[in-house]
């Protein structure tokens, strides 16, 4: 049977099933994109994909997957909001000027970070927001601790020419060495 054949089947015969699967965990709409979601990672590993009655299963073991992996981003940004709800509030009152540059800063920021690869941006936020390890930075990503350390070096100096691009100022130095403890709010 060939490749879309095969898909076609798997797909005729189980989405039913994981939509109902994901229907009772997820609100629908969330339901139908974690569906796709599924069935577009069946597609990506359809060599991988058992046949007969053993679809099913793993079809749920990848909806289960679809499932931790978005709850898990909402948790980081649950984290990344209300880290940046509480970066914005001061214990002293700031007078109206600084608390108004200090939001063009932090959406300057924003705007500087969407302008990287998701790749770039995951690493930065891991390391700077979430306060990672390089060693859990390259569990998350996939890599060795090293490659994780070689990945945020890169993903700083592509920020830092957006960054500059953008019309801002460096303050960090380009040859000043790479620590865990710089933050992006000090470039």
């Amino acid at each position: 049977m060939d490749r879309e054949r095969r898909f076609r089947v798997l797909y005729e015969r189980h989405q039913p099933d994981v939509l109902a699967y994901l229907l009772r965990r997820l609100n629908r709409e969330d339901a139908l994109e974690a569906t796709a979601e599924v069935f577009v990672t069946l597609w990506r590993r359809l060599d991988d994909a058992p046949v007969g009655d053993e679809a099913r299963p793993w079809l749920f073991g990848v909806a289960h997957n679809v499932l931790r992996n978005r709850r898990r981003s909402v948790r980081r940004l649950g984290r990344l909001v209300a880290r940046f709800a509480s970066a914005s509030r001061p214990d002293a009152p700031l007078p109206p000027e600084l608390v108004v540059l200090r939001r063009a800063e932090d959406e300057a920021v924003l705007e500087a970070l969407g302008r990287l690869r998701s790749e770039d941006r995951e690493v930065l936020m891991l390391r700077l927001w979430e306060e990672a390890s390089f060693g859990d930075v390259g569990r998350v990503v996939g890599c060795s601790q090293h490659a994780a350390e070689q990945r945020y070096a890169r993903a700083l100096r592509r920020f830092r020419s957006v960054w500059v691009g953008t019309g801002h100022v460096p303050v960090l130095g380009t040859d000043r060495s790479l620590r865990g403890q710089e933050q992006i709010r000090e470039t």
